[in-house]
């Protein structure tokens, strides 16, 4: 019952924000009542922490069996930015947990830390393995990836240019991977 509860808050949570859906909208999707969401969750704020948990729990895991995995580097750099959440999260959610959930906010933002980290490590791999130039500074490598995610998370700079983030991350790869000049 309570993944069910979880599966239907994600749901909610996704289409109106965090602080929009109700409990009451939870127990009438589910044909249950409150009662039942209360022996669950104390409170509304109780599925939010869940909500976060478990996206940055199952992120961290998949992102770990990735980067294990052998491939190119492309396919491990996406596998890092692009790693599977058991929930979606939206960017504005992001925006609305950093003005109303800051310290899940911030376990967001740890999250991002460790996945350029092990972006900045997988690049010193492939550095070494004679994959990459060696004149190469990766701390601006890192910086310029911290930069554009921290861009990509406006929505408002995503829905103005009409993008998607794995598109506009895929095309930062590309750039940073291939450069842009034509040879």
């Amino acid at each position: 019952m309570k993944n069910s509860i979880m599966k239907v808050a994600a749901f909610k949570i996704q289409s109106h924000g965090l602080r929009k859906f109700t409990m009451n909208e939870i127990a009438l999707d589910l044909k249950i009542s409150k009662k039942t969401i209360y022996k669950y969750f104390k409170s509304k704020d109780d599925i939010i922490y869940e909500y976060f948990k478990e996206i940055i729990e199952s992120d961290k895991k998949y992102t770990m069996e990735a980067i294990e995995k052998e491939g190119s580097l492309e396919d491990k750099l996406n596998s890092i930015i692009f790693s599977y959440h058991k929930y979606k999260l939206p960017v504005s959610i992001l925006d609305e947990a950093y003005k109303f959930y800051y310290e899940k906010w911030k376990e967001i933002e740890s999250l991002k830390d460790l996945k350029l980290k092990l972006i900045e490590n997988t690049l010193k791999e492939a550095m070494k393995s004679g994959e990459l130039k060696e004149d190469i500074d990766i701390h601006i490598i890192s910086f310029i990836l911290e930069s554009i995610s921290n861009t990509l998370l406006d929505y408002k700079f995503l829905s103005k240019n009409n993008i998607t983030m794995k598109d506009a991350m895929d095309d930062t790869l590309k750039i940073l991977l291939y450069g842009i000049l034509k040879n």
